[in-house]
């Protein structure tokens, strides 16, 4: 559960940063910059209701390298 949170900080930062691939600035088979961000940690409220904390511990991309990709698509698809 603990890779999930830190999975939806990066696709949100990826989101809010997509302007930087559009420029050109990011040719294809070159790495993506290192960024660094907090940890998004999940749990729940007293009525089961999921909370989302922001901790003081920080993930980089680099630390991914190497593990399998996953792509979460965030749509219907009706």
């Amino acid at each position: 559960m603990r890779w999930l949170g830190r999975l939806v900080v990066v696709g949100v930062f990826l989101f809010f940063a997509g302007g930087v691939f559009v420029q050109g600035k990011i040719v294809v088979g070159q790495d993506a910059p290192d960024f660094e961000l907090p940890v998004l940690t999940l749990s729940t409220d007293a009525d089961g209701s999921p909370i989302g904390k922001i901790s003081d511990e920080k993930i980089k991309l680099s630390s991914f390298r190497g593990k399998k990709p996953v792509c979460i698509i965030m749509s219907s698809y009706t």
